[in-house]
């Protein structure tokens, strides 16, 4: 459980750093001023490498679900559960009632290119898609258009009626990617609708291939 151990001290020595951080002095990314991130995730990926989930305890899961959700802007170690899928399911899993955001948004993301999990992968995000995060749910959306969920037509129309900016144009490109029969009628929406990123990305949703 060596590595367990070396994993909880690492992390708590981020939680010591970021204490003395002033709230009102932080940016989007200010966990990049950490001094010790090669320490982090070689602890954290140390974890995923030499243990099988099922050996991890509660407090293991989210020391990893703490310290994926601080690396959110170099994604280092969620970029790293691309050949780890039982533990990116098993994150995934454990993320769901986290109030981790920014472990939640890149584990969706990744979920999308499970297609030789994509049952349960499907199962998460379907939990996922529904967060009550806006960028969680917009990943989720878009990785189950990349699995070419069944569900995926569906939830998109629903992301286009919410009429938020952002949730429309991932509902276009996951329209694009499902090939749906009914992307040609949100294009002529996306025009109608004004905006200038949704009027962009509708015409490249048609533009590439």
């Amino acid at each position: 459980m060596h590595a367990l151990n070396t994993l909880h001290e690492q992390v708590e020595k981020f939680r010591e750093w970021a204490a003395l951080y002033p709230v009102h002095q932080r940016s989007t990314d200010w966990e990049c001023e950490y001094g010790h991130w090669e320490a982090l995730w070689d602890a954290s990926l140390a974890v995923v490498d030499s243990l099988a989930p099922d050996a991890w305890t509660v407090t293991a899961c989210a020391d990893l679900l703490y310290a994926i959700a601080r690396d959110h802007a170099l994604e280092h170690i969620s970029s790293m559960l691309w050949t780890q899928p039982d533990a990116l399911l098993a994150l995934a899993r454990a993320s769901i009632d986290a109030s981790e955001p920014n472990a939640k948004w890149q584990l969706a993301a990744r979920l999308g290119g499970q297609s030789s999990h994509a049952a349960e992968a499907e199962a998460l995000l379907l939990r996922l898609v529904n967060d009550e995060d806006e960028y969680v749910r917009r990943r989720a959306l878009l990785a189950l258009g990349a699995l070419k969920s069944a569900y995926a037509e569906t939830l998109a129309e629903r992301a286009w009626d919410t009429g938020h900016e952002y949730q429309r144009i991932a509902a276009l490109w996951v329209l694009k990617d499902v090939k749906s029969g009914k992307l040609a009628q949100y294009v002529k929406l996306a025009e109608e609708d004004g905006r200038e990123y949704v009027v962009r990305n509708a015409r490249d949703v048609m533009m590439t291939g």
